[in-house]
């Protein structure tokens, strides 16, 4: 993981000196996460980071070069996981094409938090909502997602769809997505379809999120459809800003298959200072199992 860290950080040094004396633009946002997750009395600790590093150069006025690096990982009592997406990308008034290792769309356009603040549930919880190459990610060995990103923005509509492959047997996921925003609330719809040949699986989602002052909150739904098997689900969720740096927010997540309906809830407060650090502390219940959740975390935001 330590490797798979650094990536951001010295490619933000190259460029800086490479770039210094250039129009060029970079920019490197990302997140680093200590965690203890404890699940039933027994804990387990965790260090989760994600960045985006984004280099653009102008060739004219309207058009611009560049690369996208993006690295997810995880590290758990010594075993690391993680995936790194790299794209080159030509950005224009008629959207970015990004072609290579691109980011998966849905995890992007539908991202919600998670039960009880946990990133590591986070990645779960997705992949229940139909999110299966985002586990894979993490916690699998996910197969190579070649392909071509596509995203352009017209006036309060934006647009997102991908095609990769998976791996080296000609097997294909497709995701398309639209948002439309409307002053601070949002609606978006999208779906994907991915042929893993021994399976072939479906996910089609539509969200809806807003503010109004200090109050932000928002439901996703899920269809998902594998096999001859379907699921459904619901995350609906909702944040206070009780000041500008604590936050107070709820989460609830609801399944629904053929035979059984799964209910889980999580809470959790957050504690953020202007330098980036933050602390986080949450609590949640899991069910069918009915797995008591504590986490507590120390992040710093880039």
């Amino acid at each position: 993981m330590k490797a798979l860290c650094l990536i951001p950080a010295a490619l933000s040094l190259a460029c800086s000196v490479a770039f210094a004396q250039s129009p060029a633009e970079f920019t490197q946002p990302g997140q680093i996460k200590i965690e203890s997750l404890t699940l039933n009395g027994e804990p387990q600790n965790f260090i989760v980071g994600s960045s985006d590093a984004s280099l653009r150069i102008p060739i004219s006025d309207a058009f611009k070069i560049g690369a996208d690096l993006g690295v997810d990982a995880v590290q758990l009592d010594g075993q690391s996981g993680g995936y790194v997406f790299v794209t080159g990308v030509i950005a224009s008034p008629y959207g970015k094409l990004s072609i290579g290792i691109p980011r998966l769309v849905m995890p992007q356009v539908f991202d919600v938090p998670s039960i009880g603040g946990s990133e590591v549930l986070d990645v779960i919880q997705g992949r229940a909502s139909g999110e299966l190459l985002r586990f894979m990610t993490y916690f699998s060995e996910a197969p190579t997602l070649r392909g071509a990103r596509y995203d352009v923005t017209l006036g309060n509509l934006s647009l997102a769809a991908a095609a990769q492959q998976l791996g080296t047997k000609h097997r294909m996921t497709y995701a398309r997505a639209a948002t439309y925003a409307l002053g601070n609330f949002n609606v978006s719809i999208g779906r994907s379809d991915m042929d893993m040949g021994f399976f072939v699986a479906s996910s089609t989602k539509i969200g809806l999120r807003g503010k109004m002052g200090r109050v932000s909150g928002g439901i996703v739904a899920s269809h998902q459809e594998t096999f001859r098997t379907w699921q459904d689900t619901t995350n609906t969720f909702v944040s206070f800003d009780l000041t500008d740096q604590i936050t107070l927010s709820g989460q609830v997540f609801n399944i629904i298959t053929a035979r059984d309906r799964y209910l889980a809830w999580g809470v959790d407060v957050a504690y953020r200072h202007k330098s980036g650090m933050f602390v986080q502390a949450g609590m949640g219940q899991l069910n069918p199992t009915a797995d008591r959740v504590v986490n507590l975390s120390l992040g710093y935001q880039f």
